[in-house]
């Protein structure tokens, strides 16, 4: 007879993480599946944006965790570092509805501002997402920038970081992004950040100030600024969860599925918040471009 497995605390923590984040998303779920529904479908030729979401898509780690391991390194009685303490504690947070999410952007850029990090220590955080970038999905880019279409990279994080990763993208693959898009953080004379300029966040508002801006506004704004048309029927994103929900109930979506998901991901697989869902193997970047381009352009 087989003995049944006694849950592991950990095990009872992720999943009551996972009932938590579906509880909120899924209020968002069925104006998801509504507006998904009303959306016309265009022909993969007819796309002409692509937007693509960093963290968690770009590569499998977050940006913001690895900076903060790296600024809060000292191991805990929890066995975690002081990083990921905080990090951890900023997404229960934002999962038990405490944070918006623009909260705790600007929370979480109170920590590196106080261990006055600079412009300069965003290269060690680089440095440990280099060996998480998803290159299929990367080479996939470069063959769909090539044929024309216009790819845009928008975060939440940090922009300056994720042109720093743009430039990488050039100096590695041969493959830019036409525009990023993201957080804007001060700097000072010494490049020392010392606060935030403006957002993007989940819709246009304002946050102690601080001007926020979704990230279709930023994208519609950033291609009108560089002379470029947008049109959000013909856009598609590619996304790893439900993190770009306000997003993805407007565009068509790809989903990105990896191997051990996060809560959030495994939330966004659930409620089936995507036109495609794709697995993150061998086959994806075949499988991206013929979503994106179609068969004849392949």
């Amino acid at each position: 007879m087989q003995i049944p497995r006694v849950p592991r605390v950990r095990d009872i923590k992720t999943k009551l993480s996972s009932a938590k984040l579906l509880g909120i998303v899924l209020k968002n779920s069925l104006q998801f599946k509504l507006r998904r529904s009303a959306l016309p479908h265009y022909k993969a030729t007819e796309f002409d944006t692509v937007i693509v979401d960093m963290d968690g898509t770009l590569y499998k780690s977050d940006a913001n965790l690895e900076g903060l391991m790296l600024a809060f390194p000292d191991i805990g009685e929890s066995g975690k570092s002081g990083g990921e303490e905080i990090y951890d504690s900023l997404i229960k947070k934002i999962a038990s509805g405490e944070y918006s999410v623009e909260q705790a952007i600007t929370e979480g850029n109170k920590f590196f501002i106080a261990k006055k990090l600079t412009r300069r220590d965003f290269y060690p955080v680089l440095d440990k997402v280099k060996s998480g970038i998803r290159l299929p999905l990367v080479v996939a880019l470069k063959d769909i920038k090539k044929s024309g279409k216009t790819i845009v990279l928008a975060t939440l994080s940090s922009r300056d970081f994720g042109e720093m990763l743009n430039a990488h993208f050039k100096l590695k693959f041969g493959f830019e992004f036409d525009l990023v898009l993201g957080t804007e953080l001060e700097f000072d004379a010494d490049e020392r950040i010392v606060g935030v300029k403006s957002i993007v966040g989940t819709k246009d508002s304002e946050y102690e100030g601080i001007p926020i801006k979704s990230k279709l506004t930023a994208v519609k704004e950033g291609l009108t600024a560089k002379g470029i048309d947008f049109d959000a029927k013909k856009a598609v994103l590619i996304t790893d969860s439900y993190g770009d929900i306000d997003l993805a109930k407007m565009l068509v979506t790809i989903l990105l599925k990896p191997k051990h998901p996060t809560a959030a991901q495994r939330v966004s697989h659930r409620l089936k918040l995507a036109d495609y869902i794709l697995p993150d193997n061998r086959d994806l970047k075949q499988n991206l471009e013929s979503i994106i381009l179609g068969p004849e352009e392949k």
